[in-house]
């Protein structure tokens, strides 16, 4: 009978094993995928307010945890409750009224190893919060490690460091030791059963109820019992962290997207002439303050306009408004008298090609970032592109030169050559409508020079909007858009503008005499 207990608790181990191993990968791989495209569908508002290395521990981290927990636990689950089962009823079969001495502390037990795992899963949590905190500060640290080094603040970084390292090991010490608790307080009472089971088994052997087999045989099994039901209250322990894991994944999962896109109408995007308008717009990054409290401006179709006025005046924000990537909170914002709010951002985003002052530089060789902008395009265009650019000679230095692999941190580009590879890719993906903030900025006067006639060339015949921190590379725009906190105070040419002696002729007049 013993033999068959055991063939019954463990013969099925190794299936179950291979069984939980391959759905819990299975789960790990589907939330991963699900993670992913719930980022891709996020409002950028959220990413703004929520660390990187935040997100990226649910996705990695929490995940992971999740996925070992059902792959351990399940088959600790299976194999114990099976023998706990088995063994149960063998104690039936032996006398009922013994078993049920014995089993009556099952409920008790179960209900402070449940209490318990409760307050671990919450501590657990915290954990996970704390670790997800450490992420941010390291991808941070590496992120900006010039800035770092530069201003001499690695001691700072390191006792910021500390101390969340300091929280992270007491919340881990503080779970581990709530935990501790379920074994030995399962054990204590497995033994107080075994006290009942002698008093009450020696009572009926005296008075010839139980034989002294029959007692031997119960006691065994009684002690059967004990590790199968300490080995599921510290599986139900474990759990708790994984029930934590998987709490943070579905806070994630659950995070509201951005609104649908209900297209209404279609862009025809191959008569796009690229007449921008803002019809009485507002917004605001928080509904109770407005931004902008009501917007009107016509770009018409090959206009160079540029976007100046103080720090926050809300330039950045009208760029991200006619790109949706935010929602506006009144008035209509149309594309050759479209209203973008009828077309998909996709489709939308498809019409704008961006250089900013940051470059998008990502792994791969220079070729595949080049023609990010354009994936399915040809070599020949690439090079073209890259010529345009002005990209063609330090890339012919390189060892590989087209086939170089480089990195946004890499060091076998200068910023300024990342920025010219950023501009290849504008060129390639051909847009309807630039936009440019300050594209030029980070290279020698040489290079600004080139660039600056590479640009005027893709920039003929497309509107094209240029966010302007120095005055003077933007006399020769079309139109000039002065805002002010939000709104828009004066719109004109250069030579208009200064003739009016207002706002922009007095920023300008200022930029004039610190050069």
């Amino acid at each position: 009978m013993l033999a068959v207990l055991y063939l019954v608790g463990y013969g099925t181990t190794g299936f179950v094993n291979k069984g939980c191993v391959r759905v819990a990968e299975t789960l790990a791989r589907s939330y991963r995928m699900r993670m992913q495209r719930k980022l891709n569908k996020l409002p950028i508002g959220y990413l703004d307010r929520h660390p990187a290395g935040d997100i990226q521990a649910r996705a990695t981290d929490n995940v992971t945890t999740a996925a070992s927990m059902l792959e351990s636990t399940a088959v600790t689950l299976v194999e114990q409750f099976t023998l706990l089962v088995a063994v149960l009823v063998m104690m039936l079969v032996t006398d009922w009224r013994l078993t049920l001495i014995y089993v009556v502390t099952l409920p008790l037990t179960m209900v402070i190893t449940l209490g318990i795992s409760k307050v671990a899963q919450r501590e657990f949590k915290k954990q996970m919060v704390v670790n997800g905190d450490l992420a941010s500060l390291v991808s941070d640290t590496y992120a900006n490690h010039q800035a770092v080094k530069a201003f001499s603040c690695e001691a700072v970084k390191e006792s910021r460091f500390d101390e969340i390292n300091g929280k992270f090991f007491r919340s881990y010490v503080k779970s581990r030791f709530i935990s501790g608790f379920v074994i030995p307080l399962s054990v204590l009472l497995s033994n107080f059963s075994y006290i009942a089971l002698c008093v009450v088994g020696g009572v009926m052997m005296v008075g010839g109820q139980l034989t002294i087999g029959e007692f031997q045989a119960f006691i065994f099994y009684g002690n059967m019992v004990s590790t199968p039901l300490s080995t599921l209250a510290s599986a139900m322990t474990n759990m708790q962290n994984g029930l934590a894991a998987f709490e943070r994944i579905y806070e994630f999962l659950d995070v509201e997207e951005e609104t649908p896109d209900t297209p209404t109408e279609q862009l025809d995007t191959t008569a796009l002439s690229g007449a921008v308008e803002f019809d009485h717009v507002k917004f605001g990054y928080v509904p109770e303050k407005m931004l902008m409290k009501d917007v009107s401006l016509r770009i018409e179709p090959g206009t160079v306009a540029a976007i100046v006025g103080p720090s926050g005046a809300g330039k950045t924000t009208l760029i991200n408004l006619l790109m949706r990537f935010y929602d506006i909170d009144g008035g209509a914002i149309r594309l050759d008298g479209c209203d973008i709010n009828a077309i998909t951002r996709q489709g939308l985003r498809s019409q704008f090609g961006i250089v900013l002052q940051d470059s998008w530089v990502f792994t791969g060789t220079i070729a595949e970032n080049i023609s990010y902008g354009k994936p399915n395009a040809a070599r020949e265009e690439v090079e073209s592109a890259a010529a345009r650019a002005g990209c063609t000679a330090f890339i012919e230095k390189l060892p590989q030169g087209f086939d170089t692999m480089v990195s946004e941190e890499s060091s076998a580009l200068s910023a300024g050559e990342k920025q010219l590879l950023c501009i290849a890719r504008t060129i390639l993906s051909d847009p309807k409508i630039l936009i440019l903030d300050e594209a030029t900025s980070q290279v020698d006067t040489k290079t600004e020079y080139l660039i600056t006639r590479a640009m005027e060339e893709m920039m003929r015949g497309k509107t094209s909007f240029m966010i302007a921190h120095r005055l003077f590379t933007i006399r020769n725009a079309d139109v000039i858009i002065f805002m002010v906190d939000g709104d828009i105070k004066e719109v004109g040419s250069h030579d208009e503008l200064i003739a009016r002696q207002g706002l922009y002729a007095s920023m300008y007049n200022s930029a004039s005499l610190a050069l």
